[in-house]
């Protein structure tokens, strides 16, 4: 780094180490040298599906959805990144084309430091912990999709959105989410009135109160899914 003494710096070096442990001292440096630190905020759109990848976004703060969309307009939600995260699909892609083929948007406000694609495989070989943090990634994010891809080769819609709900509330922590039918059922594939259908029957087996753009969830989820 070339200025240690750089109060802005310093803080970023504490988070990073708090919010990335794994990564080693050196790598930590080449992070803030290299990387650009960046407020987000809620409903902005990070990646776009075809769009060129030039920097990889590690997020400090905040929330995304990543979704998969086809040649029609429609999306299909894969999966949620928290602090300490990467898009391991953005990974892959900057490896190979160079192009996206996922859409991604911040839920909440978000503070990411962006790292330029130039970068990723000279890590791969300079640094350890970058290498095991990217395979991490990979692992983590692969099985996030094949589960959904199960839920849709394998399970029926009421299963896929009781699992999507469950999704939704661990991601936020909380009771209450603030999603629409129409939300849901862009995200799911489906249609809002197949969703209604079935959250309504949800609300009459006690297991979520419907409210104006919000579910509440009422009993516990992960009691109604078998993983």
């Amino acid at each position: 780094m070339d200025d240690n003494s750089n109060p802005k710096n310093l803080e970023l070096e504490i988070e990073l180490k708090r919010v990335f442990p794994e990564f080693s001292q050196l790598l930590i440096e080449e992070i803030i040298e290299h990387g650009t630190h960046h407020h987000i905020a809620e409903g902005t759109e990070l990646m776009d599906a075809g769009g060129s990848i030039r920097e990889v976004p590690l997020l400090l703060e905040g929330r995304i959805k990543v979704f998969r969309p086809d040649d029609h307009g429609n999306e299909l939600f894969l999966y949620f990144l928290h602090p300490g995260n990467a898009c391991a699909l953005s990974l892959v892609c900057s490896a190979g084309t160079g192009k996206s083929n996922v859409r991604a948007e911040t839920t909440e406000n978000c503070r990411i430091i962006s790292i330029p694609v130039k970068l990723m495989d000279e890590w791969m070989l300079k640094y350890r912990t970058w290498y095991y943090y990217v395979l991490g990634t990979y692992r983590a994010r692969l099985e996030e999709v094949l589960k959904t891809v199960d839920g849709i080769a394998f399970h029926k819609m009421d299963e896929r959105l009781v699992k999507y709900l469950l999704k939704n509330q661990e991601s936020s922590g909380e009771s209450i989410l603030h999603l629409t039918h129409q939300d849901i059922a862009y995200e799911l594939n489906s249609s809002r009135e197949v969703i209604s259908r079935l959250l309504k029957k949800m609300e009459q087996r006690g297991t979520i109160k419907l409210g104006r753009n919000s579910i509440e969830i009422v009993q516990s989820l992960s009691e109604l899914v078998d993983f």
